[in-house]
């Protein structure tokens, strides 16, 4: 059971480690291309590596059940489709810094649907481990505060915040949703549903935004982004989050979204250039004991059945 926890965190902070990359990526690709038709474009990578993989995967039927194809299609459209469009719309206009203290919401409101939805109890440990990860993103934005650059007009970016606040729920929701599903739904079988009907709802507008697109301006360096975007921040960062959100509670699992803000900021740092300070250590140390909090071994009356998988 031990071994089953460690590979469980293992997988969400290297899947929380590649969502956060993608808000560096998303920022230059925005710049590159229109939203809609380069995550299509991702998606459809992302597809080529899936389905080949489920189809050679015959020990498990491609079929779902009615609930649990619903609760794939609302993963779909609030994890994947809206959580796209509305982070890439808003680092349009949002500085990547601005949209990580934002992003640092994300462990608090999956603690909160957690407990709406999977009634799941709220322990001492968790909101200790949730409040040291939210202080640990606080402090990584606290130079931007009290030293704000000059050359950002921030009101202006209010909007685009608001748009990465609502990418935020949607990406709650994508956690609750899982934990709502059956495990016969395998993580590969579920990350390959979702990735489909992501596709089919970014395809309509992206062939709109095709037709206006002139795709000869595209570099090598843009398609190396696409190629990463469609390989590691969708098919590989949702494997491992579905993998490991099969394992752990909601509430567990929001704690490692804490990741995604200290991975935007250390590779906003080396990509982007933007500042890094003392504050950012502090932070992400923070950040760190909040996970430590929530990952130790857990004492035998913390184990729980959540739907047909054991927590504990």
């Amino acid at each position: 059971m031990i071994t089953l926890r460690m590979s469980a965190y293992f997988e969400l902070a290297i899947a929380a480690v590649l969502v956060g990359s993608s808000v560096v990526v998303g920022k230059i690709t925005t710049m590159q291309m229109p939203v809609f038709l380069s995550q299509a474009v991702s998606l459809a990578i992302a597809l080529m590596l899936l389905i080949p993989i489920v189809v050679m995967n015959r020990n498990e039927s491609i079929l779902v059940g009615k609930r649990d194809f619903l609760f794939l299609f609302l993963q779909s459209f609030l994890g994947m489709f809206l959580f796209r469009v509305f982070l890439l719309y808003g680092l349009r206009s949002a500085p990547a810094a601005e949209a990580g203290i934002v992003t640092s919401l994300t462990p608090a409101v999956v603690a909160l649907l957690s407990f709406v939805f999977l009634r799941e109890k709220i322990t001492t440990r968790l909101v200790i481990g949730i409040f040291c990860s939210l202080l640990g993103v606080v402090s990584i934005q606290v130079p931007s505060w009290f030293f704000p650059d000059p050359s950002i007009q921030s009101y202006a970016s209010y909007g685009g915040l608001f748009l990465i606040l609502m990418a935020v729920i949607g990406e709650a929701m994508l956690t609750i949703l899982r934990k709502m599903t059956t495990s016969n739904v395998s993580s590969l079988l579920g990350t390959t549903y979702v990735t489909l009907f992501s596709f089919l709802m970014f395809l309509p507008f992206a062939l709109a935004e095709a037709r206006q697109f002139e795709f000869v301006h595209i570099s090598f360096g843009d398609i190396g982004l696409l190629l990463y975007y469609g390989i590691f921040v969708t098919a590989l960062a949702y494997l491992l989050w579905f993998r490991g959100v099969s394992k752990v509670s909601a509430g567990t699992a929001a704690v490692y979204t804490s990741c995604i803000p200290v991975s935007t900021l250390l590779l906003s740092y080396v990509v982007l250039h933007e500042p890094f300070s003392l504050a950012h250590i502090v932070g992400v140390l923070f950040v760190f004991v909040g996970i430590w909090q929530v990952s130790r071994n857990p004492a035998p009356e913390t184990c729980s059945v959540l739907g047909n998988e054991l927590d504990c």
